[in-house]
């Protein structure tokens, strides 16, 4: 008998949180997909990371969408006989483990984990309106809710008195010895991109509209302090992006995608990160940040504002120029030029090993 666990597919920035459900609830790890639709990384490299065998789904994947209906569900779970059964957000299988339960008459906790920021559905701000009505007609038939931020668990408590917040953070612990691990390559950048004494802010993500980048160039053209503007990734908006970033008499560089620890090397360089997405469900870039060891600047539509501190950075209106501007001129302020011959101590204020244990209480409980 194992418990079962249901994802899309492998998300590199939530392997820790798998491998400690694996660990703590003898969890079957189950997914849709080996190769994610927005996650172009070296699958090898991220099974090699997971300290179980992943299982991978059969079935007919809806077009233009990542809603499966999942061939051999409901013989696994007959088969297993869990007492927790973990599943995605509002999916097709979702629906194929409530039906099993109903029909099998077995007592098994359905627990649903759950992206969702506050903006989103506080603020009918959702990606879909399809999530948004699946939301308000199945949350009652769950046993529980894993959100992101404290007030999406507060919105739940008031709602359906359910809820347990774990953001999609890694284990601190692991990560600072692996952005050590890396230290090299970031002495690389700094020589192929001649970043020699510079503070740099930094932007890791998808060149998409929804990431707000142009007001980023636009409120960074605003500065007076002395900083390179680094974009990585890869996008629809790349060229329109270059363009703007032409007109703007700032340094502003954009060293393309990267991936694995090729992409993590860069936050080893970065005085300052910012996000400033107008809707975001969470954004696991701000923790990916924070432990590295530098300041974040935080769109408040982000789900991830909730790890930002007056400690470790500042929210902004992600639509106000002014606003952003002068958030990066203090944050610029307070950071200095990261010194690459060791790594920095982690900024994070949540603790990945006392959330996960908070977790594991509440659904044992």
């Amino acid at each position: 008998m194992s418990n079962v666990f249901i994802r899309t597919e492998i998300a590199p920035y939530r392997i820790d949180t798998y491998n400690a459900l694996y660990k703590r609830l003898d969890m079957k790890m189950c997914f849709y997909n080996r190769v994610g639709k927005n996650l172009p990384y070296d699958n090898d490299k991220i099974e090699s990371q997971c300290l179980f065998k992943p299982k991978y789904f059969k079935g007919i994947t809806f077009k233009n969408s990542n809603r499966k209906l999942c061939f051999g569900l409901w013989r696994m779970l007959w088969k297993e006989k869990p007492n927790i059964v973990i599943v995605p957000e509002f999916q097709i299988s979702t629906v194929q483990v409530l039906l099993f339960r109903f029909f099998s008459h077995r007592k098994f906790k359905v627990v649903s984990m759950t992206d969702d920021s506050y903006d989103m559905i506080a603020n009918d701000n959702d990606f879909t309106k399809l999530h948004a009505w699946l939301r308000n007609h199945f949350a009652k038939f769950f046993d529980n809710f894993i959100v992101v931020t404290p007030q999406v668990q507060e919105w739940y408590q008031e709602r359906y008195n359910k809820g347990i917040w774990l953001p999609i953070i890694m284990d601190e612990q692991r990560a600072i010895k692996y952005y050590q691990s890396l230290l090299p390559i970031s002495r690389q950048y700094v020589e192929d991109y001649n970043l020699l004494g510079k503070k740099i802010l930094l932007y890791v993500g998808r060149l998409v509209e929804v990431k707000n980048l142009h007001r980023v160039i636009d409120a960074f053209s605003l500065v007076e302090t002395d900083a390179t503007l680094i974009i990585i990734g890869d996008g629809p908006e790349r060229d329109s992006l270059i363009k703007h970033a032409e007109s703007v008499d700032k340094e502003i560089i954009f060293p393309g995608q990267f991936n694995g620890d090729q992409l993590y090397s860069w936050y080893n360089l970065a005085s300052v990160f910012i996000l400033n997405s107008f809707k975001e469900a969470f954004g696991a870039v701000t923790n990916e940040a924070l432990i590295s060891g530098c300041r974040v600047i935080v769109s408040k539509k982000a789900g991830s504002s909730c790890l930002v501190t007056k400690d470790n950075g500042e929210l902004v209106n992600p639509m106000n120029e002014i606003e952003i501007a002068k958030a990066i001129e203090r944050q610029l302020s307070l950071a200095g030029i990261p010194d690459l011959t060791s790594s920095r101590l982690s900024k994070m204020s949540v603790s990945f090993g006392e959330r996960i244990d908070n977790l594991i209480r509440m659904i044992n409980n």
